[in-house]
C-alpha cells in the first residue's frame, strides 16, 4: 500500500454474498480500470483453515489457494489484496462453535478474550492470511467491541487498568504477532478516535481506518493524525430495499472534504453486507465508480447507457428511502422502512398500522410511477438487469402493501385470500429470478439466508390470514417482526441475542 494517496475500497465477503472466483476476478478488474490501487476484503469467517474446520463450515469461504490466485490476479491489474482480519469483535461467527468457548469473553459471543487461547487462534489466522496475501499489511478490525472485559477478562478492570489501556495492550499484542509475519496492521479508529495517546503508542506504521457512513461530527484526533489516517465513507446499501444513491453520494461528497481538510494517507469506501448483503455486485461496482470520481474530483453525475435509468435509480432511491413513511419501527431510520414492511406481519404488523392511510397510498402511488417508467426500458446490460430485478421486487411490496390495505378497509375473506395468493406468486416468481441471478455469479450457501425469510414472510402471511378468520379485524396489536429476534437478525449482524437465537434454532 503506498505512503501517500491510497486510493481503496473495501469489500464484506463475510455477510453471504461471497462471489465465485470468477466473479471475484472480474470485480478486480473492473475496480482496476475505474481506478482504484487496493482492495480490503472483510473476512470474518470465510477463510477455510485446515487446522481449524469448524471455521467456516456454514459458509462458501475461499481456501488458501483460492485467496492466492486471486491475489496474483490482482497484482497482475495493478491490485493490492489486504485481508480485514477479525481479531477481538464482530467475532460471532467463529465463537458460536463449542471448540472456541473457551476464549468467548461473554456470552453475548462477541469478543474474544484476553488469554493465550485467543492469541494462538489469532496467531493461526494471520500466519494463513500472510501466507495467501502479499500485502504487507493486515487489518486487524477492532471496532465495535462491545463486550470488552466484561467477562472473561473482567479481572483485569479489576485490578485496575482501564479499558483504554486493556484495548491498547490488546492491538499491540496483535501488533508483535502481524510482525512475526512481516506485516504491518490498520484497524478502525471507533475505539481509540477519543484518545490521540493510545494511537501513538501504536507507531508511526499503523494505520487507522477513520469511518463515518453519515454526517456525524469528525473528531478531532484525526486532525493529529492525517498522514496515518484513511478516510472511510459507505455505500451506504446495507439492510435497506435499495441503494441509498443520494444518501451515499452526500457521505462521500462530506468525507472527501474531510481527507482533504486533514491531508489524509487516503480514502477507502466500504460496502458492507449486513442484512445479508442482498444487493449484486454490479450495484456495489456502481457506487465504488460514483465515490472515487468525487475523490478524485471528477464528474460526480454518472452517465448510463439509457437516460432513464437515472430516473429509474432516483425513483427507487426516493420510494425505498422511505422519508415520507413512519419509520418508529426501525428506530426513525427511514430508509430501513421499506425493507421492514417487506418482511413485516402483512395484517397485524405494527410496521403497516403505524402508516396512515395516506402513507400507504403514497407508496402504491410513487410505485405506479416507478412502473410507468419501467415498462418504457429495455434492459439489457448485467446492471440493468439487476436494477430491473429490484424494480420486481418493489412491486411485490406493492402487492404487500395492497393486501393490508384491503385488510384495513374490511374487504371479504374471499377477497383477501386471492389477493394474498397473488402476493404469494408474485413473490415465489421475483425469488425464483433472484436466485437465479445469485447462483450465476455467487457461492451457493449464502442463499440459505435469504431462502429461510423468504419462506417465512410466506408462512407469515397464511398463519394471519387463518388467523384473521377466527380473530377478525384489528388493525393494531402492538406486534412487529423486531419483537422476534430471528427477524431481528436481517437488520443487525451486530445482534449477538439475535445471531446466537437463529443459530441455535436452525442449526443441524
Amino acid at each position: 500500500m503506498n505512503k501517500t494517496n491510497v486510493k481503496a475500497c473495501m469489500i464484506d465477503i463475510s455477510r453471504f454474498r461471497v462471489p465465485t472466483v470468477s466473479r471475484m476476478k472480474r470485480m478486480v478488474k473492473n475496480l482496476s480500470e475505474i481506478g482504484y490501487d487496493t482492495i480490503f476484503f472483510n473476512i470474518e469467517h470465510v477463510f477455510k483453515m485446515p487446522k481449524h474446520p469448524k471455521i467456516g463450515c456454514d459458509a462458501d469461504g475461499y481456501t488458501a489457494e483460492e485467496f492466492k490466485d486471486i491475489d496474483i490476479y490482482a497484482g497482475k491489474n495493478n491490485i493490492e489484496i489486504i485481508p480485514l482480519i477479525q481479531s477481538f469483535g464482530h467475532m460471532f461467527h467463529i465463537l458460536k462453535h463449542h471448540e472456541y468457548n473457551n476464549i468467548c469473553e461473554s456470552e453475548k459471543k462477541w469478543s474474544v478474550s484476553i488469554s493465550s487461547d485467543t492469541y494462538e487462534l489469532i496467531t493461526d489466522m494471520y500466519r494463513a492470511a500472510s501466507e495467501a496475501f502479499s500485502s504487507g499489511y493486515i487489518h486487524i478490525g477492532g471496532d465495535e467491541v462491545y463486550d470488552m472485559a466484561t467477562g472473561k477478562s473482567k479481572y483485569l478492570i479489576d485490578q485496575g487498568k482501564t479499558r483504554d489501556e486493556i484495548f491498547l495492550e490488546h492491538i499491540l499484542k496483535l501488533k508483535d504477532i502481524a510482525g512475526i509475519f512481516n506485516r504491518d496492521i490498520i484497524l478502525w479508529g471507533d475505539m481509540v478516535e477519543n484518545n490521540p495517546e493510545v494511537m501513538e503508542k501504536l507507531g508511526k506504521n499503523a494505520v487507522l481506518c477513520y469511518w463515518n457512513y453519515g454526517f456525524a461530527e469528525m473528531p478531532e484526533t484525526y486532525m493529529e493524525l492525517g498522514a496515518n489516517t484513511l478516510v472511510c465513507p459507505g455505500t451506504n446499501t446495507w439492510k435497506s430495499f435499495f441503494p441509498r444513491y443520494d444518501f451515499a453520494i452526500k457521505n462521500f461528497q462530506l468525507m472527501k472534504e474531510r481527507a482533504d481538510l486533514i491531508s489524509a494517507r487516503g480514502f477507502m469506501v466500504t460496502d458492507w453486507g449486513d442484512a445479508g448483503h442482498i444487493h449484486p455486485a454490479t450495484f456495489t461496482e456502481d457506487l465504488f465508480e460514483i465515490a472515487f470520481n468525487i475523490f478524485k474530483n471528477k464528474n460526480q453525475s454518472k452517465m448510463y447507457d439509457q437516460d432513464k435509468l437515472s430516473e429509474i435509480i432516483n425513483l427507487m432511491d426516493e420510494i425505498h428511502f422511505g422519508d415520507y413513511l413512519n419509520a418508529e419501527n426501525v428506530n426513525g431510520h427511514s430508509e430501513y422502512v421499506t425493507k421492514h414492511m417487506f418482511h413485516e406481519y402483512v395484517f397485524k404488523g405494527k410496521g403497516f398500522a403505524s402508516q396512515s392511510a395516506d402513507q400507504l397510498t403514497k407508496i402504491i402511488d410513487k410505485i405506479e410511477d416507478l412502473r410507468a417508467i419501467s415498462d418504457s426500458i429495455d434492459y439489457k446490460s448485467e446492471f440493468e438487469t439487476d436494477i430491473k430485478l429490484f424494480v420486481e421486487q418493489t412491486f411485490v411490496l406493492q402487492k404487500k402493501v395492497e393486501l393490508h390495505m384491503m385488510y384495513r378497509n374490511n374487504e371479504s375473506c374471499l377477497k383477501l385470500n386471492s389477493k394474498a395468493e397473488e402476493l404469494i406468486f408474485s413473490l415465489r416468481k421475483w425469488f425464483a429470478a433472484f436466485m437465479k441471478m445469485w447462483l450465476k455469479d455467487y457461492q451457493p450457501m449464502g442463499l440459505y439466508f435469504h431462502i429461510h425469510f423468504m419462506k417465512k414472510i410466506e408462512k407469515d402471511i397464511i398463519n394471519e390470514l387463518k388467523d384473521s378468520l377466527s380473530v377478525g379485524f384489528e388493525l393494531i396489536s402492538g406486534e412487529t417482526i423486531y419483537d422476534d429476534p430471528e427477524y431481528l437478525n436481517l437488520f443487525s449482524v451486530g445482534n449477538s441475542d439475535a445471531l446466537i437465537k437463529l443459530w441455535e434454532e436452525y442449526r443441524l
